[in-house]
């Protein structure tokens, strides 16, 4: 598996993160296929962990026999998707009307096929960035189920084909962020977003305990969260151009806050007084866990 994974996608996004992301500091484009690229070193960095046995789904009054039918073959369908052209080509495997889909691998993979990616730097607020074992961490806000639901609401009250087709690429996921380097991260942002950083036709009104973007999903601004834009190449295939958002000290530190708690046993590090005031930040919001540890000299 772990064979698979290097040859048919790590190989690739090495290439693509050294000579096209971490390259450019500001703003750089990526064709749809590199956008692909990006996508499935994304879902191999989730189910790695997701493939484990203490991470499998569990259904009560089910067998692991009744429940391995009603999955499919995981390993024969994740290889399917890193083998796929195109991300629509991807969807087939994980339609939940095909009876050989795996479960475990339909909410993980369309939460990442179906995203927004945003890229955000630390260079300016010299905090750096927590890497845990796991790769990753997904935040859940306030809004994690209403934005299904009022999308379906808002569906039924303009009968606009736009919003079921997004309610369907929709999960309880806000967003995940991903740190591919001390002072770089990627953030798959849930599509629901769009409607309110990009601005839409349809006026989103945020809850009363989380009136800004920032309190909604616990950092940044509405030019953080903007999606790549568009360049359309007529005749061949779409090209998006990519901003990096330069993220605050504040902002950091809570995504640090995720990605540490996220962690399973180990966690990577540049330089302990590059993380310093994350470790305070997550020490005061968690007295449960001692990072003492860290902060101590060698």
């Amino acid at each position: 598996m772990e064979k698979d994974f290097c040859q048919k996608i790590e190989v690739q996004f090495a290439n693509l993160l050294n000579k096209k992301i971490l390259f450019n500091k500001k703003r750089f484009i990526l064709t749809a296929d590199e956008i692909l690229i990006l996508k499935k070193f994304l879902i191999i960095t989730v189910l790695r962990i997701k493939i484990a046995e203490e991470d499998k789904v569990k259904i009560p009054g089910m067998t692991e026999e009744e429940l391995n039918s009603l999955e499919g073959d995981f390993y024969d369908n994740i290889n399917k998707i890193l083998d796929c052209k195109t991300k629509e080509e991807a969807f087939k495997y994980i339609d939940i009307y095909n009876e050989t889909t795996n479960m475990n691998l339909h909410a993980y993979v369309k939460d990442i096929l179906c995203s927004y990616t945003v890229f955000v730097r630390t260079n300016y607020c010299k905090e750096d960035f927590i890497i845990p074992d796991k790769g990753y961490a997904s935040y859940e806000g306030p809004i994690h189920v209403k934005k299904l639901t009022g999308t379906l609401d808002l569906y039924k009250k303009s009968n606009d084909p736009f919003l079921i087709n997004l309610a369907r690429m929709l999960t309880p996921h806000d967003y995940s962020v991903f740190p591919i380097a001390h002072d770089m991260a990627i953030i798959k942002m849930s599509p629901f977003f769009k409607l309110i950083v990009d601005g839409s036709r349809y006026n989103i009104i945020l809850p009363p305990e989380a009136p800004t973007i920032s309190k909604l999903l616990g950092f940044g601004n509405v030019q953080t969260f903007t999606s790549p834009k568009v360049k359309e190449n007529f005749g061949k295939t779409n090209e998006y151009k990519c901003e990096v958002k330069q993220l605050s000290v504040d902002d950091v530190c809570f995504l640090n806050s995720l990605l540490l708690l996220n962690a399973r046993q180990y966690l990577a590090f540049a330089d302990r007084e590059n993380i310093k005031r994350s470790l305070e930040y997550v020490t005061h919001c968690n007295t449960e866990k001692d990072y003492s540890f860290i902060k101590q000299k060698p």
